[in-house]
């Protein structure tokens, strides 16, 4: 298990949708494992905001919930899981979805997890 800022793996961390539409600009996502890269737009925030629905197994979702808890690290309200297509590597994006002033709101990207 790593963990590992979003700025170090994305071209992109904050999304705001006042500002930023819903497939432009677009975060490239660089594999840590095997520098696969993958685009992430404000949509694919929007679909797992708030999100509690994993497609990992029971077991891969225990070992992160156990490394998030022994490092006691402050888990946000949204994560987007999935396989590196390239090395197959599970990964869980760690992102708050939050809601401000009248007609904003956004995405900011905090970390992720590989299970390398």
């Amino acid at each position: 298990m790593e963990k590992i800022e979003a700025n170090k793996v994305f071209s992109k961390i904050d999304f705001q949708k006042d500002i930023d539409y819903n497939i432009y600009p677009r975060s490239i996502y660089e594999c840590p494992v095997c520098r696969n890269k993958l685009s992430f737009n404000m949509q694919n925030f929007k679909k797992y905001s708030l999100n509690t629905q994993s497609i990992f197994s029971i077991e891969e979702q225990k070992k992160i919930e156990k490394y998030i808890h022994t490092g006691k690290q402050k888990k946000p309200n949204s994560f987007i899981d999935f396989y590196c297509p390239k090395c197959n590597v599970p990964t869980r994006i760690y992102f708050t979805a939050w809601a401000g002033g009248r007609f904003t709101g956004g995405y900011h990207l905090e970390f992720i997890i590989i299970n390398a």
